[in-house]
């Protein structure tokens, strides 16, 4: 799998979050009689819309590397992740909107025009930063939590300001909500692909075997080559291989591939390597796997 259609997935994801989340919401917004104060209903309503979100983005990992383990695990996080960031956001909202709207509220057209869609939009925004972060908190990685939450703030942000005001610019449209919602997941899916590619480091492309044509996005400080599905880069069905083979971390920028395994030779370019920086365009050999670095 390219990380093109790594991206695709991401995006792909997003849409379905946006889609699956509009019932949940509409439900939850048809309780609100039901609830003592409306500061007590924003949470739950934040929370709810982020456990569903939260779980969609959070199988993206799962799905690209094809590990089922990730999957379970990656969506119970992320819905986790986003149940506390869907609460936290729809607070903060409300706390935006009562801060902006005693400094600039003028009339009830600045209220609604202003005031309240820019405070709703902080919510999401909220949100996107821990729906976004969760791959990050799972893999224990701090780049990747970095990149999901930039990610996911602008496109939370963004997705927030479509969603609040297609529901002033179509009123008498019974989907705009469903719309706005759609199009925040975009946003978010969007938005991490792209600030995750410009905050790579470079790509390990496979050349050999069942993975052929598969491509790794070396995205944080720290990643495991080997046969175990714990790794970042697992490749179970080829021979050779320990469990954790080899390593690569990242130091002052340089991408730094280091042979755990010294019994079990490493090559790059040919050559025996038992530590090397990479650079583009070098062809690693380790075990019956062959890679090719590039650029993303």
């Amino acid at each position: 799998m390219s990380t093109l259609a790594r991206r695709l997935i991401i995006l792909a994801l997003g849409l379905l979050a946006g889609l699956c989340a509009w019932p949940v919401v509409e439900v939850v917004l048809r309780t609100q009689g039901s609830f003592a104060s409306y500061r007590l209903f924003l949470p739950v309503l934040g929370a709810a819309t982020g456990v569903v979100m939260g779980a969609f983005f959070g199988a993206a990992e799962g799905i690209t590397s094809r590990v089922k383990s990730r999957l379970a695990n990656g969506m119970l996080l992320g819905a986790a992740v986003g149940l506390a960031g869907g609460a936290l956001g729809f607070l903060a909202g409300q706390a935006v909107l009562w801060l902006i709207g005693n400094l600039f509220l003028r009339s009830y057209r600045d209220f609604q025009l202003v005031v309240l869609p820019v405070s709703r939009a902080v919510g999401w925004a909220v949100l996107g930063v821990f729906v976004g972060a969760g791959e990050g908190v799972r893999a224990r990685s701090a780049k990747r939590i970095l990149v999901g939450a930039l990610g996911g703030l602008v496109g939370g942000l963004l997705g927030g300001f479509v969603l609040e005001y297609s529901r002033l610019v179509l009123p008498r449209i019974a989907w705009s909500r469903l719309i706005g919602l759609i199009v925040l997941g975009l946003a978010i899916g969007l938005f991490y692909g792209l600030i995750e590619r410009g905050m790579s480091y470079g790509v390990l492309r496979v050349l050999t075997g069942p993975l052929k044509g598969k491509e790794f996005l070396v995205n944080q400080g720290r990643m495991r080559i080997g046969r175990s599905r714990r790794g970042e880069i697992a490749l179970a069905d080829y021979e050779d291989l320990a469990d954790v083979q080899a390593r690569i971390r990242v130091r002052r920028g340089d991408v730094v591939l280091t042979n755990l395994q010294t019994r079990l030779p490493m090559f790059v370019n040919e050559q025996r390597a038992e530590e090397k920086a990479l650079r583009l365009g070098d062809v690693v050999k380790i075990g019956s796997a062959r890679f090719y670095f590039r650029h993303e």
